[in-house]
């Protein structure tokens, strides 16, 4: 949590924003503009004015007085200084009067660099492994180890030079390389430096990635890392301490992992390209990372090396940082760099932070500070105002609005935007110099606690605001008067300061006459089942005049009202003025409830065969009528219909119908009739659906057929049952048929032709056995072929015509497959 406090002082003004050692990130112009805010004592002062001195002589460059605020009021300032980079004191006054009435300073402020740091325990940092303090005093951090891995948000931040065993908040663990870097840094540019570091040790690519959108595997444990480590501490710098603040960019020193568990050249790429963009959405700029080439981990990985390059070569605003596998080589661990091989680091380090990376990334500049407006407000309190654009507001009391209205006390806001960047205000203290330095309050408004048009007997209440002194224009001097006849009312108010208000707008109160209370019947009795109703009315004979309304308890304008419901209920009068008779003595309605609707249950399926029957019950112990009709617990249904149940309980309720069930009785196909169609053939006679299925049963054997006949294999007796499908499981099936004797016939040689001799022109034939590929000739007694037709499959009776074919004989001649031919003489009559 940011909260900023005043910089204690025995100054009439304080400053609470910026706190000492803050470094603001510069432009590519060597630039940057930040917030200063704090307090004033007396009041409404000229203007607050800031400058920026140098801490010492050539470390910065001084400013010329700016204005920070114009006519601050409230007891608070706030306003934007501008400056250089450089290490300065930053000076406050207060003029009055055209004079300077107080002043105060903050030592070591800063306009320069800052870097977040990012990667692994080489990035991170060791304590006990030699890491050298910086020598610069320009050289800050916020000393803090975020220990409980709070991915949400971090403590206020106070910034503190960065010595050899400082923490580098979140969760820097030393000064590591970074101290040595920033002494480099601030003596190459002047500037002050500031790191935060984010680097968390044995950390992969593909940690990274996965903890950007959610929580990622730690290898080597088998577990997860707790608060969506690593990712989440930097997301919560990016959304908190770098809008503060503001950064040049990522530093990211990381591939050791990758390389010890063997991680793809093209996952790295993926990895490292997919935590870039997740940076730049969550800081909702476009970021500057700087990525160094490391893989060393006992052994080196070009692979590793290969995907760190791809990502610095195919992505923007992304820079090459060091090369750092051949530091300190081998290391005394296999791993990390010690001892003098991490001012080595820091020196790679500082050549990658080349001229061209400083020219061609994009800095971060810090957000606006939100400041908080003091004002006036309707009664003896203040109103406090966030001003900015912000999708969030919560303000230390619990409200969430930009603007609320307090009493003494101090207040900060919390906002965040669009992006989920978050800062808090400083404090702003209310109390008695608060209001001496506001003008002159508000106009009130009167407040009228219940209506101006009073009916006869009645009165109202008007208040004031709450203030230190009230004016009536009856004469009155107390907050609250009470208004029972016609008049104009208006008031002033006194503030703490001692200034009245300008008189309010007026109120004007009139007086009506009450009618009398109507008398009401109900046409039933008033305790009832759910289902039925009760009406109450009012006696026609009892309404007044055709201007009053008729008023129930439950809110309904009606002469009478239909109830469904339990209650009281009772009707008032009420004339063209408004004016309400009492309410009518109450009828007190009880509405039995309904029993539950019941379930019905089946005993067996609802869809059967004809013959069969199904017993329907409910899951109600109660009386049960089956549609209306019938009274028993269960019933037996052995025909097509819907069926429903009602129940009824010990009052006479009856519950509503169940669900609805459908019985469907199908009809059982009838016995068929075995009939000899041809030589070879036996056809079930009926009249049957195309659904309907024929089991042919021969000395034990059955033979199902989609249609009625059968092509018998041999002599015997043959029955038949004709079938359907009622579901997978159940058919619907008629009685056998009656036995047919079969007799295969050896005089047709396996073909038989009829009628022979052909007196219609048609001749049929069929054969004992199927035929495949079957080709059939007709030919005449000289040889001739006078008709030929091929079949890819010759089984049932087929017909052939005939009508052209001259008088005479012929030969019939079918050819199948890998089959001896069969043939016949055919007559054919004129």
């Amino acid at each position: 949590m940011l909260f900023f406090a005043g910089i204690p002082s025995f100054s009439q003004v304080e400053v609470s924003f910026p706190t000492p050692r803050i470094v603001f990130q510069r432009s590519n112009t060597n630039a940057a503009s930040f917030v200063v805010s704090g307090s004033y004592q007396q009041g409404i002062p000229d203007q607050i004015e800031a400058a920026l001195v140098p801490i010492s002589a050539g470390q910065g460059k001084a400013t010329n007085w700016q204005v920070v605020e114009k006519m601050p009021k409230g007891g608070v300032f706030a306003g934007t200084v501008t400056g250089e980079g450089g290490w300065y004191k930053l000076k406050v006054r207060v003029i009055r009067n055209a004079t300077v009435a107080d002043s105060t300073e903050v030592d070591r402020i800063g306009i320069g660099e800052v870097f977040l740091v990012a990667g692994q325990s080489n990035a991170r940092g060791i304590q006990n492994y030699g890491a050298p303090s910086a020598n610069d005093d320009r050289v800050s951090c916020f000393n803090y180890l975020n220990a409980s891995f709070d991915p949400n948000e971090l403590p206020e931040p106070t910034f503190s030079h960065l010595n050899g065993d400082s923490y580098i908040a979140p969760y820097g663990y030393s000064a590591w390389s970074w101290g040595i870097l920033g002494d480099l840094l601030a003596n190459r540019f002047n500037v002050p430096v500031l790191f935060y570091n984010v680097a968390l040790e044995g950390t992969t690519s593909r940690s990274w990635r996965e903890s950007s959108t959610g929580y990622a595997l730690n290898p080597y444990t088998g577990g997860f890392y707790v608060n969506q480590l690593p990712y989440s501490q930097l997301r919560v710098v990016v959304r908190q301490l770098i809008p503060l603040t503001g950064v040049r960019a990522i530093l990211w020193h990381q591939g050791e992992s990758d390389n010890q568990f063997g991680l793809s050249e093209q996952e790295i790429v993926s990895n490292l390209q997919q935590v870039i963009a997740q940076s730049r959405n969550d800081a909702g700029q476009n970021i500057s990372w700087v990525i160094s080439k490391v893989s060393y981990n006992v052994y080196f990985s070009k692979a590793v090396i290969n995907a760190q390059s791809t990502v610095i070569n195919t992505t923007s605003n992304v820079f090459e940082g060091p090369a750092t596998d051949d530091i300190q080589i081998p290391r005394p661990d296999g791993v990390h760099i010690q001892g003098n091989g991490l001012t080595t680091l820091a020196q790679h380090w500082n050549q990658s932070l080349n001229s061209y990376f400083f020219s061609q990334s994009n800095p971060i500049a810090p957000l606006k500070l939100p400041t908080v407006k003091v004002g006036c407000s309707d009664d003896n309190r203040v109103k406090l105002v966030a001003e900015g654009n912000f999708t969030e507001v919560n303000w230390n009391t619990g409200e969430k609005n930009n603007a609320i209205v307090v009493g003494n006390g101090v207040y900060r806001v919390k906002v965040k935007d669009a992006f989920g960047h978050f800062m808090y205000s400083t404090s702003v203290s209310v109390g008695d110099n608060t209001r001496h330095a506001l003008p002159k309050p508000a106009i009130p408004s009167i407040l009228a606690r219940g209506s101006l048009v009073l009916c006869s007997g009645q009165s109202v209440e008007l208040a004031a605001p709450t203030a230190v002194g009230y004016r009536w224009n009856n004469g009155a001097t107390s907050q609250s008067i009470a208004v029972s006849n016609d008049a104009d009312y208006a008031v002033q108010v006194k503030d703490n300061n001692g200034c009245w208000s300008d008189f309010s707008a007026t109120l004007k109160a009139t007086v009506y006459p009450v009618p009398s209370v109507p008398p009401v019947t109900a046409n039933g009795p008033l305790t009832f089942c759910a289902d039925q109703t009760v009406t109450l009315e009012v006696q026609a004979e009892s309404a007044a005049s055709s201007t009053t309304v008729l008023e129930w308890n439950t809110g309904l304008k009606a002469a009478s009202i239909v109830v469904r419901k339990s209650g009281d209920y009772a009707v008032r009068a009420v004339n063209q003025y408004n004016c309400a008779s009492d309410y009518s003595k109450k009828m007190s309605v009880t509405v039995q409830p309904l029993p539950m609707a019941p379930a019905i249950i089946a005993n067996s399926a609802l869809r059967f065969c004809e013959g069969g029957a199904v017993t329907l019950s409910t899951n109600s112990f109660l009386p049960t009528v089956w549609n209306g009709q019938y009274t028993s617990q269960t019933l037996t249904v052995r025909d097509s219909g819907k069926y429903s149940a009602r129940v009824i309980d010990s009052r006479g309720c009856t519950s509503p119908p169940s669900k609805e069930v459908s019985v469907e009785v199908e009809p059982v196909p009838l016995r068929p009739v075995i009939t000899k169609n041809s030589p070879f053939s036996l056809t079930a006679e009926g009249d049957y659906l195309p659904t309907v299925r024929f089991r042919w049963e021969y000395e034990g054997r059955q033979t199902v057929t989609e249609k009625n006949n059968l092509k018998p294999a041999e002599t015997g007796n043959y029955t038949v049952v004709a079938f359907y499908a009622l579901d997978s499981t159940k058919t619907c099936t008629s009685s056998p048929s009656f036995g047919y004797g079969f007799v295969y016939d050896f005089a047709h040689n396996g073909l038989s032709v009829y009628p022979n001799p052909v007196r219609a022109g048609i001749l049929h034939l069929e054969v004992f056995k199927d035929i495949s590929e079957a080709n059939l000739q007709l030919l005449n007694a000289e040889g001739k072929l006078v008709y030929e037709e091929s079949v890819a499959e010759l089984s049932g009776p087929k017909d052939i015509r005939l009508a052209h074919l001259a008088a005479g004989m012929y030969i019939l001649k079918i050819q199948g497959a890998d089959q001896i031919p069969l043939t016949k003489k055919v007559w054919v009559l004129p």
